[in-house]
Parts: structure tokens; C-alpha cells; sequence
């Protein structure tokens, strides 16, 4: 199946090899001209159904709301809460519970999250004088399970952790750590970072039994500049916004005030409308091709990949994750600057690829690395592309001779 005439960028980058998706996923060709289309032929803004084009504005929130409902199986599509992103959403679910969180209640974190998922909570526990903890990991640097009730106490409230890290991407069990969780204390709420998951994996949160998710649709084919927040409805009943503004409030008066109802009462201001109506469209196509047949595809190239390896030296490189089926590969050669090898793979190769500490300060001391090379792979992605890779590590050995 060749999804890559899906994507036109290719066309204007023919000779790039684009392994930067858990970055951003390169747009599907309808989601570009979605964006265009509601700005030439729409334009109008919400909260508004005096006229024909913001009638239809309102339509396209609604409509685009019941999709993604439907894309993760969410039965009230009002608790679907559209954000500027993953990052947004998470301060969101944090700040937003400044008032239901006492003195000494605790947090869980794992050390292998992302910024977002990390300094929210950390500010807030300084805010607000939290404990914060972080659950135990496996060798595989997933949630160890069978630890998980050594972290739980009677203060617990919020335990917050990704399903696929962004550096290892390895896939937690989800469903057996919130049955652990629940089974302890099934008032503590659990959230879902689903930022590096969403592209990759069918969800189903009412299956997963989580409270809250947040994603944001450039990792999934969409357009920047947009988040998914969900929450149970009853949760989102005492959260409090983050913003306050135009189209968040019921009436303001001039003593009072009262906010708009679920989920109005977290969309302050003007929304992101064009990128709503491009993900509407982004949501069609990946239901025309269907999750199960893009998850097939990403795990045969990591497969591929693995097949692949016995051709290079693996003596000299250093790898992280390559037992897993998720399309990441966090990598070094040895005793070399992950920097000065990416520039190497861009420069001679044409390979994009993602080096650095990739958001997530703490993991450096799990790898007891400082710095990795971040290679995903995507749907656009070929097995020539692979080929190419392998190309590349093979040629390791000449990496300075390229940036001197």
C-alpha cells in the first residue's frame, strides 16, 4: 500500500528521507487545502448562527466534536474539549485543579515524560505544596506493574503518564496499570498523555478505563495548532478553566458572573476553526484507510528495520529500543556526538532525523546518556527509505570526514 501519494510535501522535498514524525507528521494533501478552503469559503467565526457562514462554523464544531468522539471512543461528544495542543491540554487538566488538590496530596509522574507532562505538574506542586513521586520502571522503561501499589498511599489523587514514551516509545499496558490503580483506589484520576500514541495505536478510553487524555492532531496527519483534551463529564463539572474570556461565560454582571456550560466553559475566545475543519477532513481520511492497516504498515518497517541491522556493525552504535514494534529507533554511535552524527545522516544522507534530550529531562539519567538520535518512521515512509538508513549507519565511520 503506498500512502505516500497522500502526502505532496514529498513532491517538494523528493530527496528527503523524513524520520522527524514523532516531532510532527508531515499533513495529508486535504488537510493543507481543509485549511485554505474554510478561510476562502467559510471564514466566519463561531458562537454565532445569525448568518449562513457562522451557521455553518458551528456545524463544523459540532460535527468535527462527534468524530473525535467516535475516533476514541467517547460516548458524550461535549466532553471533548478542543485546545491549542497536547501541552495546553495537560496545564489545563493541571491548573484546572488548583482547587480540588490539598496540602500534601501526592502525584504520580514516571521520570521518562515529556516536559509537558512533568513541569505543569512540578509548578503546581510548588504552588500548591504537592508531593510529587515517580512509579518504577521496568528494564524496558515501561511502568513495572507489579510496583505500582509500592507508590500508592492514601494521598494519591492524580497518577499522570504517557502510553508511548516520545525517547523509547515503548507501549505501557494501560488498561492492567489503571486496573492496579483502581483496584487500590478507584477515586484517584488518571490521566493519559496519548501526544506520541495517537498515530500509532486504536484508542478506546472507555476500554482503557483512564479519566482524562490530551493529544494534539500535528502528530496524527493534522494541522498545527490544535489539541484534544477529554475528561469524564464529571470531572470537567468542578475543573476550573485556565482561561477566561469571550464565549466561556454564560453572564457577567456587574457584581457576578456565570460560566457556559461543558464544553464552552474551557473555550475562551476564538478557536483554532480553520484547523478544526482541516482535522474534520484529516478524521475522514484516516477512517477511509483505517487505524489497523497504518498500524500494520509502521510496525513492518520497524520490523524491516531489525531484519536490516545484521548488515552494520552494531558494535558501534548504540541502541535503545529496537526490540519494541513502536516506529521509533533512539540510537548513538559510540563515543560520537549524537549532534555531529545527525548533521552527518542530513547532510550526506538527506536523513531527518531528531537529536538532543527530546523534551524529557529526567530520562537522560535512565540512559545514562545525555543526548540521542531520534529516528520515527511514518506511514510515508518506504522500506527504500530503510535501506538508505542502513546505507548510512554502515557508513558511520566517515562522519567526520563530511562536517570537516
Amino acid at each position: 500500500m503506498n500512502f505516500k501519494d497522500n502526502f505532496s510535501y514529498f513532491k517538494n522535498n523528493s530527496n528527503e528521507i523524513y524520520f522527524d514524525s514523532a516531532a510532527t507528521s508531515i499533513k495529508f494533501d486535504e488537510v493543507i487545502k481543509a485549511q485554505s478552503e474554510y478561510d476562502l469559503k467559510i471564514g466566519a467565526n463561531a458562537h454565532n448562527n445569525l448568518f449562513n457562514n457562522a451557521y455553518k462554523a458551528n456545524q463544523i464544531l459540532s460535527e468535527t466534536r462527534e468524530k473525535i468522539a467516535n475516533f476514541i471512543g467517547v460516548e458524550d461528544k461535549n466532553e471533548i474539549i478542543f485546545t491549542s495542543g497536547t501541552t495546553h491540554s495537560l496545564n489545563q487538566l493541571a491548573f484546572g485543579m488548583r482547587n480540588y488538590l490539598k496540602v500534601n496530596d501526592e502525584i504520580l509522574l514516571t521520570k521518562i515524560e515529556h516536559s509537558s507532562n512533568l513541569l505543569p505538574w512540578r509548578v503546581l506542586s510548588d504552588e500548591c505544596q504537592l508531593k510529587i513521586d515517580y512509579l518504577e520502571l521496568d528494564e524496558n522503561f515501561l511502568i513495572d506493574i507489579s510496583k505500582i501499589k509500592d507508590k500508592l498511599t492514601k494521598n494519591t489523587k492524580v497518577i499522570s503518564f504517557a502510553m508511548n514514551s516520545n525517547t523509547t516509545a515503548g507501549l505501557n499496558n494501560v488498561k492492567e496499570i489503571v486496573k492496579k490503580i483502581k483496584s487500590f483506589n478507584k477515586e484517584i484520576i488518571v490521566i493519559l498523555d496519548l501526544a506520541q500514541s495517537i498515530a500509532h495505536n486504536i484508542i478506546n478510553v472507555k476500554d482503557l478505563n483512564v479519566d482524562c487524555i490530551a493529544f494534539s492532531t500535528h502528530k496524527v496527519y493534522g494541522p498545527f495548532g490544535l489539541g484534544i483534551l477529554w475528561a469524564k463529564k464529571e470531572i470537567l463539572q468542578w475543573l476550573k478553566p485556565i482561561f477566561y474570556g469571550g464565549g466561556n461565560n454564560a453572564s457577567i454582571d456587574i457584581s457576578n458572573y456565570k460560566l457556559a456550560p461543558i464544553p464552552d466553559k474551557f473555550e475562551a475566545g476564538t478557536l483554532n476553526l480553520s484547523a478544526i475543519y482541516a482535522f474534520n477532513k484529516c478524521l475522514d481520511i484516516i477512517n477511509t484507510i483505517k487505524m489497523q492497516n497504518l498500524i500494520a504498515y509502521e510496525k513492518e518497517l520497524k520490523i524491516y528495520f531489525r531484519s536490516k541491522l545484521k548488515q552494520i556493525d552494531k558494535t558501534k552504535f548504540e541502541f535503545y529500543n529496537i526490540e519494541n514494534d513502536q516506529p521509533i529507533v533512539l540510537f548513538n554511535l559510540k563515543n560520537v556526538n549524537s549532534q555531529d552524527f545527525g548533521a552527518f545522516l542530513n547532510k550526506k544522507y538527506n536523513i531527518s532525523v531528531r537529536v538532543g534530550k527530546h523534551c524529557a529531562r529526567l530520562a537522560t539519567d535512565l540512559l545514562k546518556v545525555n543526548s540521542t538520535i531520534r529516528a520515527s518512521f511514518s506511514i510515508y515512509n518506504t522500506k527504500e527509505d530503510i535501506d538508505k538508513f542502513i546505507e548510512a549507519l554502515k557508513d558511520c565511520d566517515s562522519w567526520i570526514n563530511e562536517l570537516i
